[in-house]
């Protein structure tokens, strides 16, 4: 199923994930685009297994089983979908802006045996193609950093969410005051990968009471996740720069190359991982 009722914001974000896609071929995350977990700064643990760690930790915070039915809000290539229906036997239906993101997601849920179970389709976080009520869980990896506006695709999240239903992502926040000298660099690094500003950790409870949902848990792991993901990533970049430039389109790749000098460890920027839920009543 496709949708063309996307935002200009969504078009953009879909264009910009569909030509990364032969990145996405040589993935260094194996099926998942986003950080991983790591249980200390001496931990030896791989990528792939770190981000299947940190996506272990948003299944356990949905609390769903058989019976239930999940909303994966920005998908990516589908993997942490397929292990949550794998874990948990609920079925998972997948949207993301990328049509390209799409077709591959359905193929890795057909090769792993779970097209029964987990579907992904084309569609705009900001205008649900779901009708109220329609989910027993929602959540957002990395997802909702690259909305134009936090309130109201959680309002859109609370709405598909059945009353009592659940709702985990993860997100950038401010964790540090960013000096003015800093913030044209942060905010330059951001844009280039069509993320919004951090968010606010004080702010978000009052952002998810406006969007009709109670926060249940907000936690930093910042030292377990980005900060050894940049570390991690960076040296397995720099093994295979040559096998992701012959598959990027060099205008693409030329972008998300990090600059001379440049580095991408951004103190002031956390990371958090968020739980709430709609109320029963």
């Amino acid at each position: 199923m496709t949708s063309s009722n996307l935002s200009p914001v969504g078009e953009q974000v879909g264009q910009f994930y569909d030509q990364l896609m032969g990145a996405f071929d040589a993935s260094l995350y194996g099926p998942n685009i986003h950080v991983g977990f790591w249980n200390s700064q001496e931990d030896t643990t791989g990528l792939e297994d770190a981000a299947d760690r940190l996506t272990d930790m948003m299944i356990d915070r949905l609390q769903v089983g058989p019976g239930d039915r999940v909303l994966d809000i920005g998908c990516g290539l589908g993997g942490p979908a397929i292990r949550l229906a794998q874990r948990t036997g609920a079925e998972v239906v997948g949207i993301s802006v990328s049509l390209k993101q799409v077709e591959r997601a359905n193929e890795l849920a057909e090769a792993a045996g779970v097209s029964g179970k987990v579907s992904f389709q084309h569609g705009d976080a900001m205008n649900l193609p779901f009708d109220d009520a329609s989910f027993s869980a929602v959540w957002m990896l990395e997802s909702v950093m690259q909305m134009p506006d936090r309130t109201a695709a959680l309002t859109e999240a609370a709405r598909v969410l059945r009353p009592g239903g659940r709702l985990a992502l993860t997100d950038n926040y401010e964790r540090e005051t960013i000096s003015e000298e800093r913030r044209p660099v942060i905010e330059g690094i951001l844009k280039r990968y069509l993320t919004q500003s951090p968010a606010s950790f004080e702010a978000y409870p009052t952002m998810l009471r406006e969007a009709g949902l109670r926060c249940a848990e907000i936690i930093d792991v910042s030292e377990n996740t980005t900060r050894q993901s940049v570390k991690r990533l960076g040296e397995a970049l720099a093994k295979n720069m040559e096998q992701l430039a012959a598959k990027v389109d060099p205008e693409v790749f030329a972008k998300l190359k990090p600059a001379e000098g440049e580095n991408l460890e951004m103190p002031e920027v956390g990371y958090l991982i968020v739980t709430a839920r709609r109320p029963a009543a």
